[in-house]
């Protein structure tokens, strides 16, 4: 009879060991989800900002290109000697 408690207590001492092991891992696995949470709201809003210097990256591309038209019909303009076309339809309109 001695054997067999001495047995049952050491079993319940190695589960009790084991059991605080795994409550140990629940916490860190807690700590780790938490901040993989923060970390997917930072993913969120970064891409957000993203997607909104996307769009002021694309305005400034269309900007530039339309400066750019206007420059090169200035340029053609002056190289004909006179008013081109762009530039009368610009003064009529």
């Amino acid at each position: 009879m001695k054997e067999v408690m001495s047995s049952l207590m050491d079993k319940q001492d190695q589960l009790l060991t084991e059991n605080t092991a795994l409550k140990l891992r629940v916490a860190e696995c807690e700590k780790v989800s938490v901040i993989n949470q923060v970390l997917k709201e930072e993913i969120l809003e970064i891409r957000k900002q993203n997607d909104i210097l996307k769009t002021t990256c694309q305005n400034y591309e269309s900007s530039l290109k339309s400066f750019r038209d206007k420059v090169q019909d200035g340029i053609t303009d002056r190289a004909e000697g006179g008013l081109g076309d762009n530039k009368l339809k610009e003064l009529r309109n």
